[in-house]
């Protein structure tokens, strides 16, 4: 599993992009006239696929507004982004020879002294070989770590070029393309036996997902006695139900939806 030249299409694209676009006129109640001015008439293309995908209709003002489904979409993409948080962020930092997760001391460091621990060579991003592993586009993984950074700044002159034309497409690519493979996973115990990479994978998957439910419940604990952390696992500015974790293999509907 996984892939090397890897594409993000057209479509894929206009996805994405759609996204970070609906988000925007449902958030900032921005309104766009069909007739659209300036660095907006680069979008043209995305409101037309829009038009088409039924995310977007004209109003009585002869501008574009959310649909019923175009809302639907933008619940979708915060539902895929807590997700990603609470479930995928963990295998960011996994140290394959030891075991160790680099999240084991995440409410031990503050946060300059997290972000030197995670850039210690030994730890691998496994994020993309779990994606793979899951049968979910890895590609979604890139993309809402991107909206986590504020990648898609649409305050910054021309954002609307950049949306569908610019370079971090292209880096999305390539993240995945560069990303550890399942494949490389594997390795030859000193008895000579063969561990295949989706056994490694498989068990890394199973500690990511006990880790995660034992740091949760250890935030909630620390939070219900009043007790100040170095850092937070969680973000505070969101809610998730964590009842899957009894399953680690588990993969939500909200990734095949859109």
């Amino acid at each position: 599993m996984g892939s090397r030249h890897f594409l993000i299409t057209s479509d894929q694209r206009k996805e994405y992009a759609s996204g970070v676009l609906l988000d925007q006129m449902k958030d900032q109640d921005r309104p766009f006239l069909v007739a659209l001015d300036r660095e907006d008439r680069d979008l043209e293309e995305l409101f037309i696929y829009m038009l088409s995908k039924e995310y977007v209709e004209i109003d009585a003002k002869n501008r574009y507004s959310l649909t019923v489904k175009g809302l639907e979409k933008v619940e979708n993409l915060k539902s895929r982004y807590e997700e990603y948080l609470a479930h995928f962020d963990i295998y960011c930092a996994v140290d394959t020879e030891s075991g160790e997760f680099a999240f084991e001391k995440i409410f031990d460091l503050d946060d300059d002294e997290w972000e030197d621990y995670l850039a210690e060579d030994r730890f691998l991003d496994l994020r993309i070989a779990v994606g793979w592993f899951k049968k979910i586009n890895p590609a979604d993984f890139v993309f809402l770590s991107f909206l986590k950074e504020g990648r898609f700044d649409t305050t910054r002159p021309g954002w609307q070029f950049d949306l569908l034309s610019g370079l971090l497409w292209q880096e999305i690519e390539q993240i995945v393309d560069n990303a550890v493979t399942i494949e490389e996973l594997a390795y030859q115990t000193e008895t000579g036996d063969w561990v295949s990479g989706e056994e490694v994978i498989a068990d890394v998957i199973s500690k990511g997902s006990k880790l995660n439910a034992e740091l949760h419940a250890q935030e909630d604990h620390y939070h219900t006695e009043d007790h100040e952390l170095k850092n937070d696992f969680s973000d505070e500015k969101r809610y998730v139900t964590y009842e899957t974790y009894y399953d680690p293999f588990y993969i939500s509907p909200i990734w095949f939806l859109f």
